[in-house]
């Protein structure tokens, strides 16, 4: 008797070492699949990524460029700007004709500012040099225009 239930026992524990292996060998094959699944979304993600990286390296580049561009505009916004009395340019291009001659009855010309038609010249940049207004030209300039007239009147109509 002791020797049937010895053999039945052994019998219920090979079936359920059976039953364990089938469901270890399910859940190996599970797993590779979910690895192999894993591993397909991190290459995916990788090439994502470096894809990604990339684009920013180049999105930087185009913006140090955009803004060595802006610099650029900036500072020839403020050169065109600078157009007035105490310029450089308009104190070349105002004794540009007399060549550095300096004497005791030499008198320096004074020249309204050259308007050339390859350049425009915005009201903002025009300098009168007889009112000391911006906006308009000495020759053209009204204060000069009723110099026999009373200041006043002359001030009432630029106005």
């Amino acid at each position: 008797m002791q020797m049937k239930s010895l053999k039945s026992e052994r019998l219920e524990v090979d079936e359920k070492t059976l039953v364990l292996h089938e469901d270890l060998d399910k859940l190996k094959e599970t797993l590779s699949m979910r690895e192999k699944l894993f591993n397909d979304d991190l290459s995916k993600m990788e090439s994502e990524s470096l894809q990604l990286k990339r684009r920013i390296e180049s999105l930087v580049c185009e913006n140090n460029q955009l803004l060595e561009k802006i610099k650029k505009a900036k500072s020839d916004l403020t050169a065109n700007r600078c157009w007035n009395s105490s310029s450089a340019a308009l104190k070349l291009l105002n004794t540009h004709h007399n060549r550095d001659r300096k004497g005791l009855d030499f008198v320096t010309k004074r020249t309204v500012n050259p308007v050339s038609k390859k350049y425009v010249g915005l009201q903002e940049n025009i300098f009168c040099f007889h009112c000391g207004k911006m906006g308009h030209y000495l020759y053209t300039c009204l204060l000069k225009k009723c110099h026999g007239e009373e200041y006043d009147l002359c001030e009432t109509n630029m106005g």
